[in-house]
């Protein structure tokens, strides 16, 4: 099982690796999850695959996320955000697809 952090999972690319992860569910698991600001996208993929933590630009989308995901998820927001998910322990891969200087 090779674990899988995504920046940028709401962009076509993310969204693309997405779906190569749910064809290789034995393979694949997603452990971390980011996002711009596409919040009802990234809650969906958040609830759908279940990852350790997510990430949002915004700081109080970031609140609403948590109260929709609850203590199962952690959910962080921003540059520090970015940085927690591209350093999570039980990552094997972290998959860059955002845009511009903040990959």
């Amino acid at each position: 099982m090779t674990n899988v952090v995504l920046l940028g999972s709401t962009g076509s690319i993310g969204t693309s690796t997405i779906k190569v992860a749910e064809d290789l569910p034995d393979h694949i698991r997603l452990v971390g999850l980011a996002a711009g600001n596409n919040v009802g996208l990234l809650l969906q993929q958040a609830e759908k695959h279940r990852p350790e933590a997510i990430s949002v630009a915004d700081p109080d989308k970031a609140k609403l996320l948590k109260e929709k995901l609850g203590k199962d998820t952690q959910v962080y927001s921003g540059a520090d955000g970015l940085l927690r998910l591209a350093t999570l322990p039980s990552a094997n891969i972290v998959l860059i697809a955002i845009v511009g200087t903040a990959g």
